[in-house]
């Protein structure tokens, strides 16, 4: 349901939504609330989705996605704006994904559903090993602080003591923007066809035949060799063609995705994408607050 782009969400009641199960991020000053079923469509998974509520995404969503599809998509989901701090800055919340929850909807039933405890957590707290802004996940009965709490609460929104303030946090995405211009501008993101993955190409095709004139042969371990070799660099391509790297279009580099990592190596590309962009975010926001 598309809301008034003008309305003022404090920071109260987006929590509250929050905390009802709703799924509110930030993008460009704008208040998104994401549907549950675009979250169980979207192609980069739907924790890339959760591990933003409650925070500023902008950088995220600008760098995963095409200009056409944020026109395309990202109006369709506003319904207002975020109260900022004095600065112009959001302050972020801790997902609740991020502390071991998950909503739950009720099967033919919308807009209702159940908190799911399904890890619990240590911070520093609990662990001195730990930064002041990194939260552990643990299973439930590993859990030493809030693993009775029914449903979260707006003490599980606030977030950790990072060691960046906004202000830093902010001027560095504005560095970031800045050199990947640069990079565009110079080119660089292009994809070299034929002296990029032309020798990649040559690679794959004397590995297989290789190990096929090994097994005619009857040279088996050597075949077994050379077969491994291939499907390990395989992998490669694979993660490019997941990140759209190739072809930049997504439906011609999930399918032939699909071919080399379902078909030929019998892992889902899917699967990996899905878990794959959530290393890549998280691994961000953690550089960030430990910079």
């Amino acid at each position: 349901m598309v809301g008034d782009a003008s309305t003022l969400w404090t920071r109260r009641e987006i929590a509250d939504r929050i905390l009802k199960g709703e799924n509110l991020v930030i993008y460009r000053g704008q208040l998104l609330r994401i549907p549950q079923s675009w979250l169980q469509a979207h192609p980069g998974g739907s924790l890339a989705i959760l591990h933003f509520v409650g925070r500023d995404a902008t950088d995220e969503i600008d760098a995963f996605h095409a200009e056409a599809t944020l026109e395309k998509r990202v109006k369709n989901y506003i319904i207002g704006r975020p109260e900022l701090s004095e600065n112009g800055i959001w302050e972020p919340m801790t997902p609740p994904v991020a502390t071991g929850w998950a909503h739950r909807s009720a099967p033919g039933k919308r807009g209702e559903g159940r908190w799911v405890r399904e890890a619990g957590l240590r911070t520093k707290a609990d662990d001195d090993s730990l930064l002041s802004s990194e939260i552990l996940l643990v299973s439930t009965d590993k859990a030493t602080r809030s693993s009775d709490e029914p449903v979260p609460t707006e003490e599980t929104l606030k977030p950790p003591p990072a060691t960046l303030s906004l202000e830093e946090q902010t001027e560095h995405s504005r560095a970031f923007w800045e050199l990947h211009k640069r990079i565009t501008d110079a080119g660089l993101y292009d994809t070299p066809y034929l002296s990029g993955y032309g020798p990649e190409v040559a690679r794959y095709l004397v590995g297989v035949t290789a190990s096929a004139t090994a097994f005619v042969y009857g040279w088996y371990i050597t075949s077994a060799f050379f077969m491994g070799f291939v499907w390990h660099q395989l992998s490669f391509t694979a993660h490019d063609l997941g990140h759209m790297g190739v072809t930049h279009n997504w439906v011609l580099d999930r399918l032939l995705g699909i071919f080399i990592a379902d078909f030929c190596g019998g892992l889902s590309i899917g699967w990996w994408v899905d878990n794959h962009n959530i290393h890549h975010r998280e691994w961000g926001i953690c550089a960030m607050q430990r910079t």
